[in-house]
């Protein structure tokens, strides 16, 4: 292990690699609520630091200071690099410590996000009513975590730290029908429920900006 602390060549020395990233792993499955990134940084700087160091916990300190920006960034682009990882607004934790959020409620989710031009992860769940005996911020991770993992549904029209999300229309190919709908010039039905649609169909629903309110994810 390299004392890091000479100012020279630590920062090239700071290469954050999978034993590092196994090293946050380990330490966010002890903990019981999520990290402030600052916090975990600082526990990797100290590891890279001799054992036998004077004022270990001081100089790493120093060492953030002078070169926080640097180390952060570093730091976060690795985590979100990695799915067993979940970030929101500085704070990282592991996914699969956060409670699931199950199909039901994402098709909640989408419905909701449908009638919305972009929602916040607090306006998604005061809407669902999601409450008890959860931490929010786990609970808000949670969804923001559910919410990335299907990026064919929702788009993310904020920052990874601070999202804003927004309900996608599915593609005709993955679209079902869930209403009835028909043309005002001609009568003609243009779908029923069940039905999948054809390109001819759907685009003329389109037109009547009746596409997004009959259609869902086909499952």
């Amino acid at each position: 292990m390299t004392d890091i602390h000479a100012e020279n060549d630590w920062l090239s020395q700071l290469e954050i690699s999978q034993d590092d990233l196994q090293r946050v792993a380990e330490r966010l499955e002890r903990d019981e609520a999520p990290q402030e990134l600052k916090a975990i940084a600082l526990r990797l700087v100290q590891a890279h630091m001799e054992p036998d160091s004077d004022n270990v916990d001081e100089q790493a300190e120093g060492i953030l200071f002078k070169h926080g920006e640097r180390i952060l960034g570093r730091l976060a682009e690795k985590l979100r690099s990695e799915s067993r990882f979940t970030g929101l607004e500085d704070k990282w934790f592991l996914t699969d410590k956060l409670p699931q959020i199950d199909g039901d409620a994402l098709r909640r989710v989408h419905r909701l996000l449908l009638q919305n031009p972009s929602s916040t992860l607090d306006e998604v769940l005061s809407a669902l009513k999601e409450t008890g005996s959860t931490d929010k911020t786990i609970l808000r991770m949670a969804l923001h975590s559910a919410l990335s993992r299907s990026p064919e549904r929702f788009e993310n029209m904020g920052t990874p730290a601070h999202p804003q999300w927004k309900a996608r229309l599915p593609e005709i190919e993955q679209a079902e029908v869930i209403h009835y709908a028909y043309d005002p010039q001609t009568y003609e039905v243009l779908c029923r429920p069940g039905q999948r649609l054809s390109q001819k169909k759907a685009k003329r629903l389109q037109e009547l900006n009746l596409y997004v309110h009959v259609v869902t994810f086909a499952e």
